[in-house]
């Protein structure tokens, strides 16, 4: 397509009738010439920083997800990024040159990893400035909080409102749980640290199998999967907890008067989009105009023709999972 483009604009060339023009038109061939992919771009950010260590990463094909979601983030200079999982390094690395504005902050946080196992960072001085990394376990409570409390203070709170002036020093825009892979952990860690988003952040979990584990097994070494497996809403399957999101994003249009609640209130109603791509769950974050917007929608009429039988039945669903009890989470 790009160069059918530059054939096009190639002819239109020949026919400039000043030399001001000719440049112009120059300028712009040269840029389709130079024109790269997006997701082969980060892919080879990755190659470049994670050699080896990105053979998951080749496997699942993540670049292109990546590439297309995280894109709207790239160019904000004071863009922060937390990766939970950090293990060597190499990630981390690879994301302080992906997010190649100054002002970006790298963070992530390692579990039972040396320094002396800790990568080399060869992206750069300038990049590898960017990285922070802390030391700290997902499933605990305390780690979490300390590791917001390394970032942005010890006296940041999540502000209570998405408009609060706050969200512009402190917060982070990207969040991505690579770390244990352990559904229980996963849902933990994202009632902890969705909270931390700032508006119009994205929250990446990436290698969800283990939620359709229906047989016990590990994963490094925890035992997972004696209550999971496909459509079972327990706390061993992150993903369908993930999937009942998509009731709370539609709940503005189409089911005001809902009354589950899938993490917390202020968390569910935080929430603008829910995407998965194979392996990856994103979620989004709303602005305070989206927000604001949003619980503008006027009552629609048929809306009352939702609460009726299947909605108690679902409910009687979510309970007997202990996916979710009305009115609190339960991870």
């Amino acid at each position: 397509q790009e160069y059918g483009e530059l054939r096009r604009v190639a002819s239109l060339g020949l026919r400039c009738s000043t030399s001001s023009q000719a440049s112009s038109m120059l300028a712009f061939i040269v840029s389709l010439v130079a024109y790269t992919d997006p997701a082969e771009e980060l892919y080879g950010i990755w190659e470049r920083n994670m050699g080896k260590n990105m053979e998951t990463k080749l496997q699942t094909q993540y670049h292109f997800a990546y590439a297309q979601h995280l894109a709207p983030y790239r160019t904000r200079n004071n863009v922060t990024l937390l990766e939970i999982g950090a293990n060597t390094g190499d990630s981390l690395y690879a994301w302080s040159e992906y997010f190649r504005e100054p002002g970006a902050t790298i963070w992530g946080m390692r579990y039972g990893v040396s320094d002396s196992r800790m990568k080399k960072c060869r992206a750069g001085a300038a990049n590898c400035a960017k990285v922070h990394i802390h030391d700290g376990d997902q499933s605990s409570a305390r780690d979490l909080r300390a590791l917001v409390a390394a970032a942005f203070g010890d006296a940041f709170k999540a502000p209570a409102t998405l408009a609060n002036h706050e969200w512009r020093r402190a917060g982070y825009d990207v969040i991505i749980d690579d770390g244990s892979h352990v559904p229980a952990h996963i849902l933990f860690t994202f009632t902890e640290l969705f909270p931390m988003l700032r508006p119009g952040g994205v929250y990446v979990i990436e290698d969800n199998a283990f939620s359709y584990a229906d047989k016990p097994t590990h994963a490094y070494g925890y035992r997972v999967g004696h209550r999971g497996g496909i459509g079972r809403p327990t706390t061993d399957n992150a993903v369908e907890r993930f999937k009942a999101l998509a009731d709370i994003v539609n709940r503005e249009e189409c089911f005001q008067d809902l009354d589950i609640v899938i993490f917390s209130e202020a968390i569910d109603r935080a929430v603008f989009q829910v995407a998965f791509v194979s392996g990856l769950v994103f979620v989004w974050k709303k602005t305070a105009a989206q927000q604001a917007g949003l619980a503008g929608i006027p009552s629609l009429r048929w809306t009352s023709h939702a609460n009726g039988p299947a909605l108690q039945e679902y409910k009687r669903f979510l309970e007997a999972g202990k996916h979710v009890g009305v009115g609190g989470v339960r991870v």
